[in-house]
């Protein structure tokens, strides 16, 4: 488990330090998605943006420090999710009519919550 979390933490400081090399727009959001879907897992990244052309048309549209900000959020949501699944679905899964324990989009309430504040 340690690991798995250094190496996440490695690919992670690598992605970022890719995105801000990037050059254009495009290949930064390009980045940025990769390292979201690596900080994220396929699953969770699935849930948010449907297709890696989704994350890519979305991220061009932010800025260096948005994406970042975004990338970070992510980060902390998958280390919370991995940490206890349980206390993050209660905390993040409820649903519009109130329900809790949608594990819906709760990665995705997650990472918004983070990221906006």
């Amino acid at each position: 488990m340690t690991r798995y979390f250094l190496v996440l933490v490695a690919i992670m400081f690598l992605s970022i330090q890719a995105a801000a090399v990037a050059s254009t727009p495009s290949h930064a959001a390009s980045a940025s998605c990769k390292a979201q879907l690596a900080a994220a897992g396929s699953v969770n990244f699935a849930t948010r943006y449907k297709t890696t052309g989704a994350c890519v048309s979305r991220m061009s549209r932010l800025t260096a420090t948005q994406r970042q900000a975004l990338l970070r959020a992510e980060k902390t949501c998958r280390a919370g999710q991995v940490a206890n699944a349980t206390a993050f679905v209660a905390k993040y899964g409820t649903t519009k009519s109130g329900k809790t324990g949608s594990q819906e989009n709760a990665f995705g309430k997650c990472v918004s919550s983070i990221a906006s504040a």
